[in-house]
């Protein structure tokens, strides 16, 4: 984009020299800047070029891993939201637990609630996803 904006402000500022209809004669430095002003056009269309390649073959490269990462997704589909939902079970279930213990405890236990929640979490994904395995994969891998 920035070459774009620079290449149409050099292009503006050489208009009114390249503009048809003037009766200017050709002296060598004019011609040669005539040259030059067309090899920085080519090279500037070069790079277009280049660039529209590039993009293209990104956007296939982006299409290919999107449908790779959807075949994945989908033979793993209940070990997945397993793990996902026991995630969120296990940090909810750590969190309230140490919330209500801080009543009997007078508050000493709800400095230890995020770590609760992220034992929670990973005991919960863990058991989320050992739960979801079998049914991925029902006669075993």
């Amino acid at each position: 984009m920035r070459l774009a904006i620079a290449a149409l402000a050099v292009a503006t500022a050489l208009a009114p020299m390249l503009a048809p209809g003037q009766a200017r004669a050709q002296t060598p430095q004019s011609q040669q800047s005539h040259e030059q002003i067309h090899q920085f056009f080519s090279t500037l269309e070069g790079l277009a070029d280049q660039l529209a390649d590039r993009t293209a073959e990104l956007n296939e490269q982006a299409r290919q891993a999107i449908i790779a990462g959807g075949a994945v997704v989908s033979l793993n589909r209940y070990t997945i939201s397993g793990g996902a939902l026991g995630c969120a079970l296990g940090a909810t279930l750590g969190a309230s637990t140490m919330v209500a213990s801080g009543v009997p405890t007078g508050g000493a236990t709800i400095a230890a609630t995020p770590n609760a929640m992220i034992l929670g979490c990973a005991l919960g994904a863990a058991t989320g996803a050992a739960m979801g395995y079998p049914l991925d994969y029902p006669s075993g891998r």
